[in-house]
Formats: structure tokens, C-alpha cells, sequence
């Protein structure tokens, strides 16, 4: 059975998780963080994302953003892609960096957000 669609809005504010496959380190280093916050910068303008905050921990990440001009889908799969390409290289292996899809959690009310 194939996935189900993502519901999103254009200017839908998430909150987005990504975890290492099989809950392995993804952000090793502090030039891995870096080389990540770097690509995220890169797609912030052409995307139109709006970044409210962050956290990179060492297998996983959080992102309260806000898209715009681009499907927070094709976002992501541009960010996630690009940074598993550059980490396999880095680390000299193959296969999967994330574990499955993100997680994207849209954000109604203030609610949600004194909760997280």
C-alpha cells in the first residue's frame, strides 16, 4: 500500500523532526551541523522559508519553519537529499541517512507551541 499524501498550506507553519536511520548519529560533528545550517540558509530566500527555530542534536533534528513559495515536501526532500549525499561521501557509506519520511507537524495555535 502506497503512502498517503501530505496535507500542507502555503504559509502553513511546521514543526519538522528527522531521525538517523535506526537512531544512528547523522550529525556527528560540529562540521556536520554546520555544513546542515549552511543548506538550510542556501534554501531560505529561493524557498521563501521562515525559520523560527531550530535544534540539531546529534541523530536527529527539529525545525519550526514557515513555508511560502515552495511545498514544504519538495523543501525537505531537497535539504534531507542533498545532506545524506554529503554525509555517505564524508563517511565513505551507502544507503539510508534518515529513517523513513519527516515528520511534519502543522502548528495551529500557541498552544502547540508552549507545549514543544
Amino acid at each position: 500500500m502506497g503512502r498517503y499524501p501530505r496535507i500542507e498550506y502555503n504559509g502553513g507553519m511546521y514543526h519538522v523532526i528527522s531521525r538517523g536511520n535506526n537512531r544512528e548519529h547523522i550529525l556527528k560533528e560540529s562540521s556536520d551541523k554546520q555544513y546542515f545550517i549552511d543548506q538550510v540558509k542556501e534554501f531560505k530566500n529561493p524557498f521563501g522559508l521562515k525559520i523560527f527555530g531550530y535544534v540539531l542534536m546529534d541523530n536527529h533534528y527539529h525545525f519550526l519553519l514557515q513555508t511560502t513559495n515552495k511545498p514544504l515536501h519538495t523543501i525537505m526532500h531537497q535539504l534531507n537529499n542533498r545532506y545524506s549525499k554529503y554525509f555517505n561521501k564524508k563517511y565513505l557509506r551507502s544507503g539510508h541517512v534518515f529513517e523513513g519520511r519527516y515528520k511534519a507537524i502543522l502548528v495551529l495555535d500557541e498552544r502547540y507551541l508552549l507545549k514543544t
